[in-house]
């Protein structure tokens, strides 16, 4: 059985592909399909250290498989379609969740004084 990624012909486009993505009509069945892991999801703000947090959303299972940590892209939250998507996929398959705001995204900016910089992963792993 092979494993490669093959789309069907009219979505082979990595164009047509990101598109898709950001459909609202996307987003609506997506929400639809997350409900589950939506009730269970419960905010929480991390202390990271150096005065600095950072907003995650937890959604537990009872005997998970494994906790599984996301992160959002350059512009994206903890509630972008791309990664609650996958949240909800990975809930699914018995995966507790976390997806995890950097600063100053998913509406944290008053969080932290200073703001975000992509090289400050050491805030990430504290």
């Amino acid at each position: 059985m092979s494993t490669e990624f093959r789309p069907h012909r009219l979505l082979r486009s990595p164009h047509v592909q990101s598109i898709l993505a950001s459909v609202k009509l996307r987003r609506t069945l997506i929400r639809r399909r997350s409900r589950s892991m939506e009730q269970q999801s419960q905010r929480h703000l991390l202390d990271c250290g150096a005065g600095v947090k950072l907003e995650a959303h937890y959604s537990p299972r009872t005997q998970p498989r494994a906790l599984v940590v996301l992160l959002h892209g350059w512009e994206g939250s903890h509630d972008s379609v791309y990664l609650y998507s996958l949240a909800n996929h990975l809930f699914e398959a018995g995966f507790a969740i976390v997806r995890l705001n950097l600063r100053d995204h998913g509406g944290t900016h008053a969080l932290n004084p200073e703001l975000f910089h992509s090289a400050r992963t050491d805030e990430v792993f504290g």
